[in-house]
């Protein structure tokens, strides 16, 4: 039993330590002068959540009330868990067919990116384009806006 206890325990505590250095090498990044490895760092995740339909790695980077403005109609100001639901929602109804970021403005405290948003509704495959703004407030990046149309 004792020689078995060691190994979990340093599987446990290894496990722990990566972790840890992923998250602090990222918020180092976003909270960092390095506007531009965090912008595309924010990008990236934004992109990976779009494709495999988690919202929780775009509404990280929510402001505390987002503009989101959609083909099915919404648009408006929303808390930040009010536009987690809205986009939930969105993303069951119009399934990510592909999505990739084609374009981005990098500046010094707003940043936009852009892309084609292929989707499927009701069996028919359709485009939309998103666009998405990132406002640098203080230290960190926060997304602003966010419309699809």
């Amino acid at each position: 039993m004792k020689t078995l206890f060691l190994p979990i325990v340093f599987f446990l505590i290894t496990t722990f330590h990566f972790s840890f250095a992923q998250d602090n090498t990222l918020q180092r990044n976003i909270n960092t002068n390095n506007t531009l490895k965090a912008q595309n760092v924010i990008f990236n995740d934004i992109e990976s959540g779009i494709l495999s339909n988690d919202i929780k790695k775009i509404s990280k980077y929510f402001s505390s009330q987002p503009y989101i403005s959609l083909i099915n109609g919404v648009n408006g100001y929303y808390s930040t868990n009010q536009a987690y639901y809205i986009l939930e929602d969105f993303f069951d109804a119009f399934k990510v067919v592909s999505f990739k970021i084609s374009e981005t403005k990098n500046d010094e405290t707003v940043s936009f990116g852009k892309g084609d948003y292929y989707f499927e509704k009701k069996g028919k495959r359709e485009i939309a384009h998103l666009y998405v703004t990132l406002s640098k407030t203080g230290s960190k990046w926060y997304i602003t806006q966010i419309s699809i149309n």
